[in-house]
């Protein structure tokens, strides 16, 4: 036995054994003591990709075909790590190489499938993802959870609800298909359905997405407890901005003011530069009665985008309405270039243009937005406040 090959043995005993460090070691002195070998190529890309090395993986792959152009085996690794790579089109080129090559590589539909899908390629997709699961049904419940995403992408959410359920019943252990079927189930405004899958797919202890899902469900359906309770394990696992802001709305709901000014807080930490926290923060601030905290905070909301028309609204409320000292001038400022922003079609923006001009004395003029307000919704309490005024 040549020093190569007992190097190359080793290395794939290593490999075996799942000690890739020592795998690449052995892998790499033979093949420097025979760079000819295609083999000892795409066994060390092996080693690569487990240590999370990918350029070096495919750098190997690359040296093994040149060696072996006709290794469908090789060809079909390197096709899955380009897709993983984000190399769509190159991924495409392998699957057909690979198949053209060994037909019997009925995997490849797959990846060739998820390829296509990527680069907008939906028709070609959808054939090459039927392909598979017809042929490889060891593994159709992966490849049909695959068209569920895919119909989802295309606006399909009934044939990815078919798709993830006909995926959930033939394995049951495949946790992707239960949050695929969620998110095709609250697309179709079947929330109740939609958090019980995700809550499935959370059965994985370090899965995130289901999570995260489950949490806007539940923020849709109003269960501000559940919801706050779901957040904080989920942020003891990651800390998302989303799970902080979703906790925050539902503090607020709660009327756990301090609690939500508390997580709005830490969601401004995490980027300064988003105007979300400070316009959350501002409301908290609100409902808890600090207005002057609130005035500041719609203030920092504008800074950073002076066109919310909703941000601008809440200013020019609060300034006719909640401080000691008023503003009603600056909130007819603000307030008409909210509903200039809203294209004068947003009730409460003319009800504060209303209210505003109200503060200041100009009765008719409330009067006429006030009306306005209530073409565009009829509010019991629009037309309230406008007898009152009247009568006044």
């Amino acid at each position: 036995m040549t020093d190569a090959q007992a190097l190359f043995e080793r290395g794939h005993a290593a490999l075996e054994a799942e000690d890739f460090p020592e795998a690449v070691e052995c892998l790499s002195r033979a093949v420097a003591a025979d760079p000819r070998v295609a083999a000892g190529y795409r066994l060390r890309a092996k080693a690569y990709l487990a240590l999370g090395d990918r350029p070096k993986a495919i750098a190997d792959l690359d040296a093994a075909i040149r060696l072996k152009p006709n290794d469908a085996q090789a060809i079909a690794e390197r096709a899955a790590e380009l897709l993983k790579q984000r190399r769509y089109a190159d991924a495409v080129a392998d699957c057909d190489t690979a198949l053209r090559l060994d037909p019997g590589r009925v995997d490849l539909f797959a990846v060739r499938g998820r390829a296509h899908a990527m680069l907008g390629e939906s028709a070609v997709a959808f054939a090459d993802f039927e392909r598979a699961i017809r042929a490889d049904v060891d593994r159709a419940a992966e490849h049909l959870t695959q068209r569920a995403k895919l119909h989802l992408e295309c606006g399909n959410p009934r044939s990815a609800l078919a798709d993830a359920d006909t995926a959930a019943q033939l394995d049951e252990e495949y946790l992707l298909a239960f949050e695929i079927r969620a998110q095709a189930y609250r697309e179709l405004g079947d929330l109740a359905s939609a958090a019980d899958d995700f809550e499935r797919a959370a059965r994985d202890p370090g899965a995130i997405a289901p999570r995260l899902g489950r949490l806007f469900v539940l923020h849709d359906l109003g269960e501000w407890s559940a919801l706050v309770a779901a957040a904080d394990e989920l942020l003891a696992i990651a800390n998302l901005a989303p799970a902080l802001e979703l906790r925050g709305r539902a503090k607020l709901a709660l009327g756990d003011t301090s609690g939500a000014v508390d997580d709005f807080t830490m969601l401004a930490n995490r980027d300064a530069r988003r105007p979300t926290a400070y316009v959350l923060r501002a409301a908290a601030h609100e409902a808890a009665g600090n207005f002057a905290a609130a005035v500041t905070d719609c203030h920092e909301a504008l800074k950073r985008d002076p066109a919310d028309a909703d941000t601008l609204n809440r200013l020019a409320w609060l300034l006719a309405t909640k401080l000691d000292v008023k503003g009603a001038i600056r909130a007819k400022e603000l307030a008409t270039r909210a509903c200039e922003l809203s294209g004068w079609s947003n009730a409460d923006h003319l009800d504060t243009l209303a209210t505003a001009c109200f503060e200041l004395g100009e009765t008719s003029e409330a009067a006429t937005w006030l009306e306005k307000a209530i073409a565009v919704e009829d509010r019991d309490e629009f037309r309230a406040k406008l007898a009152k005024w009247s009568a006044e």
